[in-house]
């Protein structure tokens, strides 16, 4: 009898603050980011095959290469290599989240494919233990393997999980505008940037804490690609706005609100690529919206 198929859900990865440093001596920039993730993302659905064999689709994969340098065709043959297991698996990626967005699309992928092996394989590994090969993948990986508030420091690899975090209504939106991690950080580093200096503790007052906390990508990303801060000052402008900020690298912006009502308006009315989401919160363990 056949296995029956597995799916996982990869939500797209929002940082609501992202402190970065001076690069250290192996060329990584330590970081300190509050990252939560929503409700809307990619999906992962593995089923039996003797081989290692990756389809896509969904118009967002229409620019990704289905090959050996695809992050999930990597993540399968890493879990695999690591388990020391002969075993195969049809991956197919449905992709909703755009690609090179500042959303770790790529990264949260790699996590949800291993999510799924790990289950369809009959591993038995530990988040914490997926999260140890994850880092291998990608600095943005161990971070999606929870899926959940939480901060990331040093280049990814330390995660800490929230037990305490509010949900937000949110609204994601995208220029349309290429955007280079590489290049951002080529502009960030030609300022000189110093030491990383980590946030302080979050506190009661969890939105007045995030905006004071900053995006360090955010001024360079919008001096490479000046539509970038176009589309944040049309989203502060909106009603109801908390919060209007870049998540990670760019082009992706998001804001916050408070009123699910007002978000769906206003992704309505954006020009470009918008949707309207929940950002996951966290109250005693569990995940709330």
């Amino acid at each position: 009898m056949s296995a029956p198929d597995i799916t996982e859900f990869a939500p797209a990865k929002v940082n609501l603050t992202l402190r970065v440093g001076k690069a250290r001596s192996d060329g990584y920039h330590p970081l300190d980011s509050l990252v939560v993730f929503a409700d809307w993302g990619d999906e992962i659905t593995v089923r039996e095959a003797d081989a290692i064999i990756l389809s896509m689709s969904g118009e967002a994969s229409w620019e990704l290469a289905v090959d050996g340098e695809n992050l999930v065709s990597r993540a399968a043959c890493a879990l695999r290599e690591a388990a020391g297991v002969d075993a195969g698996a049809m991956i197919n990626l449905h992709k909703e989240i755009p690609v090179a967005a500042g959303l770790g699309g790529g990264s949260a992928d790699a996590a949800a494919t291993l999510r799924a092996l790990n289950r369809f394989w009959n591993l038995g590994w530990s988040l914490d233990r997926l999260a140890q090969l994850a880092i291998t993948l990608g600095a943005d990986v161990p971070a999606c393997i929870y899926s959940r508030p939480l901060r990331m420091r040093s280049k990814g690899e330390w995660v800490e999980v929230l037990d305490d975090f509010p949900p937000f209504r949110a609204v994601i939106i995208n220029p349309g505008v290429p955007v280079s991690t590489a290049q951002i950080f080529r502009k960030f580093d030609a300022n000189q940037p110093a030491a990383l200096v980590e946030a302080p503790p979050i506190g009661k007052d969890v939105l007045a804490w995030l905006t004071r906390e900053p995006n360090d990508l955010e001024a360079p990303a919008k001096r490479t690609q000046p539509e970038i801060g176009v589309a944040l000052d049309w989203l502060s402008q909106q009603d109801d706005v908390k919060l209007a900020r870049m998540s990670g690298s760019g082009a992706s912006c998001f804001a916050l609100f408070e009123d699910s009502g007002n978000s769906r308006q206003v992704a309505e009315d954006y020009p470009h690529f918008a949707v309207e989401v929940g950002l996951a919160g966290v109250r005693g363990g569990s995940l709330i919206w």
